[in-house]
């Protein structure tokens, strides 16, 4: 396998262990296991910092990601995102307490993400195109203490495909498994703030031609931010 530039190591890390379509490059959700009203949107707002570690050479970078969310019914919802790269996913109700905001909220959001050949995406050392697809299946518990305050914890599991456009072109397939754990602070009905830290880790990882590799640590992502959600 060629060797890399940096950020095309950050962007390999990266999607290996967040396409969740994420989107893109993040491993964060940003979500609650709530979901909207039918009709209801929101957007937000995400500044935040990764840390890419990628054999003995790790990597930080910082961005911001957009994202929106809107209701089709009360027990099912999608979102898009654009950050490092594009995402899109379906949240779905599995338990809901029956006094709103007292106990634990469960859902389940599996989702796609790409990463391709557009303005900001890597390249090869040797000028080669690369592509990344995804998905991922992460499941949100939210426990509530009250009407203004959630915490939430995220495990999930992602998978992803690498390709390397060349005349000698390589696929990469990578399995990774995390969490996330966020704060939601409902400071009134339509504008809540989100605290969170992500990790993910590589669990198995296989190279055309080049045989396969199973253990964690081999690559991990490591991400904090805050998003600012307005709307619902």
């Amino acid at each position: 396998m060629r060797h890399r530039t940096a950020p095309a190591r950050v962007f390999l890390c990266c999607a290996v262990v967040a396409l969740t379509v994420l989107p893109g490059c993040a491993v964060s959700s940003y979500t609650t296991a709530h979901n909207l009203a039918a009709g209801k949107a929101n957007f937000w707002i995400a500044p935040q910092a990764m840390r890419v570690g990628v054999s003995a050479n790790p990597t930080s970078m910082p961005f911001v990601e957009l994202g929106t969310r809107y209701g089709i019914t009360d027990k099912v919802e999608v979102g898009a995102r654009i950050g490092t790269g594009l995402q899109a996913d379906v949240k779905i109700s599995l338990r809901r307490p029956k006094v709103a905001y007292e106990g634990l909220t469960v859902s389940a959001a599996p989702g796609l993400g790409y990463i391709g050949n557009f303005s900001g995406t890597p390249t090869g050392a040797d000028g080669d195109d690369i592509h990344f697809a995804g998905a991922t299946l992460p499941v949100y518990l939210t426990w509530d203490f009250g009407e203004h305050l959630g915490v939430t914890v995220g495990p999930r599991t992602t998978w992803l495909m690498q390709y390397v456009e060349t005349a000698t072109a390589s696929t990469v397939y990578a399995v990774g498994v995390g969490t996330s754990l966020s704060l939601a602070w409902r400071i009134t009905p339509t504008f809540m703030i989100v605290p969170e830290v992500s990790v993910v880790t590589t669990v198995f990882r296989a190279m055309t031609g080049a045989g396969s590799v199973f253990g964690t640590g081999q690559q991990a992502v490591l991400q904090a931010g805050i998003a600012f959600v307005m709307g619902g």
